[in-house]
């Protein structure tokens, strides 16, 4: 290994599905999204080029249950459900999130949508001490099936990790443990301060660091606080970024992005001040369509290298 590299071991985690299915659906292709990014000439070369050791995990084997997530009862699963195969593939990345910590490596994912951060927050769930969660997202993901108008569990993320609804199915996942409220960090959630937002846009949780924040303070000076007030809480976090909270000019990231996100810049930079304070466990890229923007490896691949470099910084500086 040459000494001019990172020796950080590294592994980097792909999750090719869209709600539980693989491939390209009408008018959606972030499935693909992990099989651009881990694609050879993309991330594990530029991740090579700074790390002495780096593997490449692709979880492509999770479309149904097994005897290995049932106990042998298909009843618990059932075949073809899409909460089903969701909850499996949660399971999948959660062994393979929490096996790469147990190897002393820095868990990098790529995942087609944001349910993953479910299996995130199980894979880091063996972590001793409060854990954080800074979630970068165009979004807050904060519904409730009551207040969902169409059950899309995607638009419940951040209530489920906090403990607000789907309790029995969340605790299918291993290692899962509840981040509260006061331990959640929202970062941008600015589709809510564009043209013709959603009704749901500006629903958030923790502390939110939105767009009329931003504005008034500055984006450091504002995540700055946010973080300061969390590590109060705890010294550890999991960062979850959702692609479409970068502004469309730098990236349209899917169809669900809006104006008025951030830049990359401003994501590096916040990873910069995420690493200053914290432990951070892990970190997962999220929702990216590779049919909307070509500039998707050119943008997202050198955020996921930087994103492994201060999980690395995060941790020597603690050692």
């Amino acid at each position: 290994m040459s000494e001019s590299k990172n020796a950080s071991p590294v592994t980097l985690i792909g999750l090719p599905y869209h709600c539980g299915t693989r491939g390209r659906v009408i008018g959606n292709a972030m499935a693909v999204g992990p099989e651009v990014l881990l694609a050879q000439d993309n991330a594990p070369k530029a991740f090579e080029e700074v790390f002495g050791d780096v593997e490449v995990v692709f979880l492509d084997q999770a479309d149904r249950a097994t005897d290995k997530e049932t106990g042998g009862d298909f009843r618990l699963l059932p075949a073809g459900d899409q909460m089903g195969r969701i909850l499996v593939q949660n399971i999948h990345l959660a062994n393979a999130v929490r096996e790469a910590r147990a190897a002393g490596r820095i868990p990098i994912v790529a995942a087609g949508t944001c349910s993953s951060s479910l299996g995130m927050v199980g894979g880091v769930g063996d972590a001793q001490g409060n854990i954080g969660l800074i979630w970068f997202d165009a979004h807050g993901d904060a519904q409730t099936p009551d207040t969902s108008a169409n059950g899309f569990i995607e638009g419940m993320l951040t209530t489920t990790i906090a403990g607000h609804c789907w309790p029995k199915y969340r605790e299918q996942i291993p290692g899962f443990r509840v981040i509260p409220d006061d331990r959640i960090v929202s970062v941008s959630i600015h589709e809510a301060f564009s043209k013709n937002p959603r009704a749901h846009a500006s629903v958030a949780i923790g502390t939110v660091v939105n767009t009329p924040v931003i504005a008034k303070l500055g984006f450091e000076r504002a995540l700055a606080s946010a973080l300061d007030l969390l590590s109060g809480k705890c010294d550890q976090v999991y960062v979850h970024v959702d692609t479409d909270v970068l502004d469309p000019s730098v990236l349209r990231a899917n169809r669900h992005c809006a104006d008025g996100g951030l830049t990359d810049a401003q994501v590096s930079r916040g990873l910069e001040l995420i690493a200053d304070r914290f432990d951070i466990l892990a970190v997962s890229f999220s929702s990216f369509d590779p049919d909307e923007d070509e500039r998707g490896p050119s943008v997202l691949v050198p955020l996921m290298t930087k994103a492994a470099i201060e999980a690395a910084r995060s941790k020597q500086a603690r050692n």
